[in-house]
């Protein structure tokens, strides 16, 4: 979460990976289902809400992208924008389908909501990054 750690790392990388997440936020009052539910078992910290662990992450990998963009180099190194794969979730495309902002606004818990919410700013900021040439974004639902 820590951007000065998160910068240099992305700084020299081709590719980017952001798979950080988790099922049930400090803010949903069920944290403690993560000990069943979650394949880590690990338990959220009091600070650890859908838009810490899941926007604020990928922010901090995106700006550091943005801070070291790709010239190529005298090595052979490309020049190409270099991609980005964000493992999403399904329920980000419920405004896509029949029914989905229905479902979302009447039916979906809170908690559930904030998820949504963290896990499509992520995906417009890297459409907008996309656009200037920053990176290539792979979106995995």
């Amino acid at each position: 979460r820590i951007e000065e750690v998160v910068t240099p790392l992305v700084a020299s990388s081709d590719a980017v990976v952001h798979a950080i997440g988790l099922l049930f936020d400090a803010d949903s009052g069920l944290g403690n289902l993560n000990l069943v539910v979650s394949g880590s078992g690990s338990l959220p910290e009091e600070t650890s809400s859908y838009d810490e662990v899941t926007r604020r992450t990928a922010f901090n990998a995106i700006n550091a992208l943005r801070a070291a963009p790709r010239g190529g180099d005298e090595n052979g190194g490309s020049s190409e924008p270099r991609a980005v794969v964000f493992v999403s979730a399904a329920e980000a495309g419920w405004p896509d389908v029949d029914l989905g902002p229905t479902v979302e606004k009447n039916l979906a818990p809170e908690w559930l909501k904030r998820y949504l919410a963290a896990k499509r700013a992520v995906e417009v900021e890297l459409v907008a990054a996309a656009e200037t040439g920053v990176l290539r974004p792979v979106i995995y639902r």
